[in-house]
């Protein structure tokens, strides 16, 4: 007895080849974060829980600063925001990316003509939104859990720190003005010692940690724009994925506190220790106050948080 068998056709073999899903390659994004202190633009894709970044440009225009002194997005300051974000469409169109987004943060929300700016980055084919701060809460909890639950944030900007958690559909956030900017300006620039300062913005902290206690108890703390801290005031090291203990920030507030009263003044002339120092303190408290003896920094910036988005939304 012959053993059976069974003849494909080739239009069989191919078609039922042809009918296999194919996981469809990442699409690229351009995202301009737009911040009150630097315009960043980020090209980079998000698929499968993977965060892959192409490039970053960054221009520093003061915003903040700018709306701070006129008490609103001056003309001249305008017209910089208008070349830099046309600047920024040409790169992106040169590159292939199809669509280019931006988002607005604290100086844009606060400006009462921030939606002129929202009209000049259309006129550029650029699609902006001024983040509230709920939004700028999620788009910051994207940037530091990549998408997953149980993390709690911690992204201090130059005006604003945003400190959120999320499980499920739950996203809680607090927002305060105390952005290493603002910090700096009010505890640290005309100060002689460290170490009062340090206690009076510690003080200052302290009346904004209570509605936040959200943050404790998450299986992860991770820190947005910590860069300047980790390169200015410790060794060099990669920054993303980089992990201060508690002990270790506190021997370096220490090691501020005790450089003798020509050391401080020594300190303030280094190169963007203006960004360092407040952060310092806020990581070091927020840990403190919040029950975590670690935490893990990354060099995302929040406009990736648009990007990670729409790669979720895919």
């Amino acid at each position: 007895m012959r053993s059976p068998f069974i003849v494909l056709s080739p239009l069989l073999i191919v078609t039922t080849f042809l009918t296999v899903p194919v996981e469809s390659q990442p699409q690229r994004l351009c995202a301009i974060d737009m911040g009150s202190n630097s315009f960043r633009r980020i090209v980079g894709s998000f698929a499968g829980g993977r965060y892959e970044q192409a490039r970053v440009e960054v221009a520093t225009l003061g915003v903040g600063d700018d709306l701070a002194k006129n008490g609103s997005i001056s003309d001249a300051k305008l017209a910089e925001i208008d070349r830099t974000l046309a600047g920024f469409k040409r790169s992106c169109d040169k590159e292939g990316v199809a669509r280019t987004l931006a988002v607005g943060t604290a100086a844009f929300r606060e400006a009462p003509n921030g939606r002129a700016v929202v009209a000049i980055a259309a006129r550029h084919g650029v699609t902006m939104e001024i983040a509230s701060e709920r939004r700028e809460s999620e788009l910051a909890y994207l940037v530091g859990s990549l998408g997953q639950d149980g993390f709690a944030v911690i992204d201090n900007g130059s005006r604003s720190i945003e400190l959120v958690a999320r499980q499920g559909r739950d996203l809680r956030y607090r927002v305060f003005n105390l952005g290493y900017r603002v910090a700096y300006e009010q505890y640290f620039a005309s100060a002689s010692r460290f170490g009062a300062a340090a206690a009076a913005f510690e003080n200052r902290l302290k009346q904004e940690v209570p509605p936040a206690a959200f943050m404790r108890g998450q299986k992860r703390l991770v820190g947005i724009e910590f860069g300047e801290m980790a390169a200015v005031l410790f060794a060099p090291g990669e920054l993303e994925g980089r992990v201060f203990t508690l002990r270790q920030l506190k021997q370096k507030l220490t090691e501020v506190a005790g450089s003798g009263p020509d050391g401080f003044p020594a300190l303030k002339k280094r190169k963007d220790i203006d960004r360092a120092l407040p952060r310092l303190v806020v990581a070091a408290y927020l840990m403190e106050a919040f029950g975590y003896d670690r935490i893990e920094l990354t060099a995302r910036e929040l406009g990736t948080g648009l990007i990670i988005e729409a790669g979720i939304a895919r």
